[in-house]
């Protein structure tokens, strides 16, 4: 049996240079669709959100509540949320 070394993953940037702005629609009576976004966004992994799609036993939703101040109290600055 032969040992195969793992490989490394490497961080990629966003190619955002190859997608072109979406052209705003003009709509008077809303603010938010004027908004043009002017850098990329934050990306984080959301593969198991509250970590339900993992377990035998779902979380309840206290059992959730004290995850999440765990999480705060670690020190995680963004936390995504299903509900």
């Amino acid at each position: 049996m032969s040992k195969q070394t793992p490989t490394i993953q490497t961080p990629s940037p966003m190619p955002f240079g190859k997608y072109k702005p979406f052209t705003p629609i003009a709509l008077p009576d809303r603010t938010w669709p004027g908004a043009v976004i002017t850098q990329a966004p934050i990306w984080c992994s959301v593969d198991l959100r509250d970590g339900n799609q993992a377990l035998i036993e779902p979380m309840d939703a206290e059992r959730k509540r004290r995850m999440f101040t765990a999480l705060v109290e670690m020190g995680f600055k963004e936390i995504e949320v299903g509900f």
